[in-house]
């Protein structure tokens, strides 16, 4: 037999699960990273800053979310996307896309994310779900509520209603916006 030289008593079973982590309602929540570097990808095409992030507060508060962005990248588009997601963690955690120099300033920094959850087929071939961030949230629209977690499409005509309005005056108008010259925004305007 072999003596594990090792204390088992503080270690937490679920950490043991693998794959995606533990999946909590798609929402916007408070995040910091707390270990993160940057390596070359698995298919050789470029470089990624592989993270570990955490819930800061709230009822998950501890839940681990782990992502990758990428930072170069043989295709233009990839490396395009890649780099805008980087300044806008930048953005959230306040240090700004144009002082960031190096991935270590992003850690332990305060940010907030829509987190979402994604499917994917594990090594076993079978489906599994894991939280990815889906926006970073710079900290100026954290109040702002989340979007709609209803589908943008489903596909159903909507139905609409029609109605018959007499003008007779010039008094159903609105009032000109206070400041803004008399002039009206598109969707102010009465047909």
């Amino acid at each position: 037999m072999t003596q594990l030289n090792v204390n088992l008593a503080d270690v937490n079973e679920k950490d043991a699960e693998g794959g995606g982590g533990q999946i909590i309602p798609r929402d916007r929540y408070l995040l910091n990273i707390v270990e993160g570097e940057v390596k070359r990808n698995s298919k050789n095409t470029g470089d990624l800053f592989e993270y570990k992030a955490e819930v800061v507060e709230g009822d998950f508060a501890g839940v681990k979310i782990f992502g990758n962005i990428n930072v170069t990248h043989q295709t233009v588009t990839a490396q395009k996307i890649g780099q805008a997601q980087l300044a806008a963690l930048a953005e959230a955690t306040g240090i700004g896309k144009a002082n960031l120099t190096d991935t270590d300033q992003l850690l332990f920094q305060p940010f907030y994310a829509d987190l979402d959850v994604e499917t994917y087929k594990g090594r076993d071939g079978s489906d599994k779900e894991r939280m990815t961030v889906k926006k970073f949230i710079h900290a100026g629209n954290a109040n702002e509520p989340p979007p709609s977690k209803a589908a943008a499409n489903d596909n159903v005509k909507a139905t609409t209603t029609t109605t018959t309005q007499a003008t007779t005056t010039q008094a159903t108008k609105p009032a000109p916006a206070a400041g803004g010259g008399g002039r009206q925004m598109p969707w102010q305007r009465t047909a």
